[in-house]
């Protein structure tokens, strides 16, 4: 089975809002080899429907910054599952669709893949696996914000969930990354 890593971005308040992330070079190169150690991404229908807006265009675009423009063809590279109970258009490149809110598709495919598979942001799809014992280690990205808006990170776990450090890394934006292991 994959080993499954959620990664998000979160601010003090705890609340995962697309605006509240101090995006530079440093976010975006985590970001990189993240992508580069992976065989799959997940994302839920409302991240997925995010980066679309962004990603698939700037792959080829001339006028981005050279992290950005890296991010996006490793983007582009990696297979994309959407988990959706919704329809999705599979117009950017190498994504496909599994019908959500049942995990137990998800866990077959996970169970394909012998490396690893990254959730970025999709904090209820990202809940749902963390419940269901389908994700090994979380990534927090705690950003110098309180946020006021947005949907709360981990919100509907039914039990606590116990961390281990892995290792905690300060940005240049005063942005932290967090990376914890599951025990």
């Amino acid at each position: 089975m994959a080993h499954v890593i959620h990664s998000i971005n979160t601010t003090a308040s705890g609340l995962c809002h697309h605006l509240d992330s101090a995006i530079e070079d440093d976010h975006h190169q985590y970001a990189i080899e993240l992508i580069g150690s992976a065989e799959l991404l997940i994302f839920g229908r409302n991240t997925f429907d995010l980066f679309m807006q962004f990603w698939p265009d700037a792959a080829n675009s001339n006028d981005l910054p050279a992290a950005t423009i890296a991010l996006a063809k490793a983007f582009e590279r990696i297979p994309k599952l959407v988990v959706s109970s919704r329809p999705v258009e599979l117009t950017w490149h190498n994504t496909y669709h599994l019908q959500g809110p049942d995990l137990s598709k998800v866990a077959a495919e996970l169970a394909a893949v012998k490396g690893t598979a990254v959730i970025f942001g999709s904090p209820s799809l990202a809940t749902s696996m963390l419940s269901q014992g389908l994700v090994h280690e979380v990534h927090v990205l705690a950003q110098p914000y309180i946020g006021v808006e947005g949907p709360r990170a981990f919100s509907g776990l039914q039990q606590r969930v116990q961390l281990s450090l892995l290792a905690a890394s300060p940005l240049k934006s005063g942005s932290v990354l967090l990376r914890y292991h599951l025990t």
